[in-house]
């Protein structure tokens, strides 16, 4: 099986964090063109140079999707595009093509099965306690997840990464020797409120109301906390709400960092929709509950499924072994371009921590020095675990505890603001551009000038 050419392709009507989605097709450029001396294109939105037939316009195909498409209600068409939509999409697909894209909806995998075309999705793996991000892989070929796999960790090779976390955390909380305010309750794991694994086959995403039943029977009369998304903004405090209103009772927020909770050795039980956090809580023995199905599934084993996504190693995903074995097996070079395995090299490229920050940077001794050396003093003060005394102990993990909670408050503020921040930056710089816009200039040259400025 030999491609005639490679194509990046996503979800166009899904606007929302597309730099992430061009940013994963730059990390590979240079591999690919090395493994098989094809250039990768770009994705075909915003009228980048792509490698789809000439002629596909990706802002008629969004057209194309209806009403949904144009006010951005991207989850009612995740699972099926209109006929006349895909019609147009599939006649610029190229024959012999394999289509490489970033968070593949279904229905852009459903319309390449229906084409014959074979196509790699690709998206950050939900195991995220490791010494860098993994991506992971699923293919609709067979032959092609044969050829991933020889480069795809081994589960024990995942489960030695728990492991030496499992013992850090482990380490720290020995020392500190005190219990921690969720040990043998049940967690609530939040997500950001329009994750991609919480639309259901309707188009329209779930909510904890949906299973308000089996979320009653599983927690029973055992404290509950709340652990809010780090990105939720708003919507951590309205799902809290109405996890309160479903249980009858307070749910306080649960200050406890996720990888303490997980990696700890204290009993405590996760619990929520669909979080990648209630995935990397079984490495770790702990118990775990998903209301509704993950999105991506690793997978270790070498018989091929759809659903299988094989876990694939930062370095292993930059470097050009893996696009050689891909794409050009027999023409593989003597010198390839690899990279060698570097903790947080992903993580940094992409600017991506999730949890993993505080948990590297919160106990650190390295870094304590560090934010004291550039005016963090009582910052790096207020990070240092206290110990509880004899006599006060008790009230004093109490106050720490509210302390925390307060901060969790000020970060989801702090975050709202920023957001709010970047869109007046928008709307400034379009009034600026419309009122400098000379007098008579055309309507479509003031968008295309506005766009740019944007």
């Amino acid at each position: 099986m030999r491609y005639t050419t490679i194509a990046c392709l996503d979800d166009l009507t899904r606007d929302h964090c597309w730099p992430a989605k061009e940013l994963m097709y730059d990390l590979v450029r240079v591999p690919v063109f090395h493994a098989c001396g094809m250039d990768l294109g770009k994705s075909p939105r915003r009228g980048q140079r792509h490698n789809l037939k000439p002629g596909f316009d990706a802002e008629r195909f969004v057209r194309l999707c209806g009403p949904a498409a144009a006010r951005g209600e991207w989850a009612a068409l995740y699972h099926e595009i209109p006929a006349a939509a895909a019609q147009y999409l599939a006649a610029h697909v190229p024959e012999g093509a394999l289509i490489v894209g970033y968070e593949m909806p279904t229905w852009l995998r459903r319309l390449l099965d229906g084409c014959g075309v074979d196509w790699l999705d690709m998206r950050l793996s939900p195991l995220r306690f490791a010494s860098d991000l993994y991506m992971a892989f699923a293919t609709n070929s067979a032959e092609l997840h044969a050829r991933i796999h020889p480069h795809a960790q081994r589960m024990d090779e995942v489960f030695a990464e728990a492991a030496l976390m499992a013992a850090q955390v482990r380490y720290r909380q020995r020392c500190l020797q005190r219990p921690g305010p969720c040990d043998g309750a049940w967690v609530y794991v939040g997500q950001t409120e329009q994750d991609a694994s919480l639309v259901d086959g309707q188009g329209r995403f779930v909510r904890v109301g949906d299973h308000a039943d089996t979320l009653r029977q599983a927690v029973g009369d055992l404290p509950l906390f709340y652990k809010p998304h780090p990105l939720g903004y708003g919507f951590p405090a309205a799902e809290r709400q109405a996890i309160e209103r479903l249980l009858g009772r307070p749910v306080p927020v649960c200050s406890v960092e996720t990888y303490e909770l997980l990696a700890g050795e204290q009993p405590v039980g996760l619990i929520g929709l669909s979080s990648g956090v209630l995935q990397e809580a079984q490495w770790f023995g702990k118990s775990s509950l998903s209301l509704a199905p993950p999105i991506c599934q690793p997978a270790f084993d070498a018989a091929w499924a759809p659903d299988a996504y094989l876990q694939i190693a930062s370095h292993d995903f930059l470097s050009e072994p893996l696009w050689a074995s891909i794409l050009n097996p027999e023409g593989r070079r003597e010198r390839p371009l690899v990279h060698a395995p570097r903790a947080n090299h992903l993580r940094e490229l992409h600017n991506t921590w999730w949890g993993y920050a505080s948990h590297a940077a919160r106990h650190s001794e390295f870094y304590r020095p560090v934010v004291a050396m550039h005016g963090g003093q009582a910052s790096a003060a207020a990070a240092r675990p206290a110990t509880p005394d004899a006599a006060g102990g008790r009230d004093a993990q109490a106050l720490r505890h509210e302390l925390a909670q307060a901060n969790a408050r000020l970060e989801t503020l702090r975050q709202e603001m920023d957001g709010l921040k970047d869109a007046l930056r928008v709307v400034l710089r379009q009034t600026a551009s419309r009122a400098l816009a000379p007098i008579g200039t055309a309507p479509a040259a003031r968008v295309a000038e506005e766009a740019d400025h944007a």
